[in-house]
């Protein structure tokens, strides 16, 4: 998966963990794809600072992501869900697979 993408993921289910001011850093650079020097002038600090507060950001976010395991548990939910919805099931059992889907697909 490409970095940027992965680094979105994080930020959408972990994000609120982080400080203000790094979820902003983060989504002007993943969201938004500004380059590092781009960066730094809107904030009016170095680039070497916006970088190593980005770094220190992702590292926290797949720190939550290696002890919480959310994001990895979603994905193979769905994955299951997916192979539920192709076999027979009756009008009860449909229904409720279209719930947990709905769930599931909220994040």
């Amino acid at each position: 998966m490409d970095r940027l993408v992965e680094l979105g993921q994080l930020m959408d289910w972990y994000g609120a963990f982080l400080t203000e001011r790094q979820r902003s850093l983060v989504r002007q650079y993943a969201y938004e794809d500004c380059s590092l020097g781009e960066i730094a002038e809107r904030e009016g600090i170095s680039r070497q600072a916006v970088r190593d507060a980005i770094m220190t950001a992702e590292s926290e976010l797949r720190d939550m992501e290696a002890k919480l395991n959310l994001i990895d548990t979603n994905e193979k939910l769905l994955r299951l869900i997916d192979l539920l919805g192709g076999t027979e099931l009756n009008e009860a059992q449909q229904d409720l697979l279209r719930q947990i889907r709905e769930l599931v697909s909220e994040e």
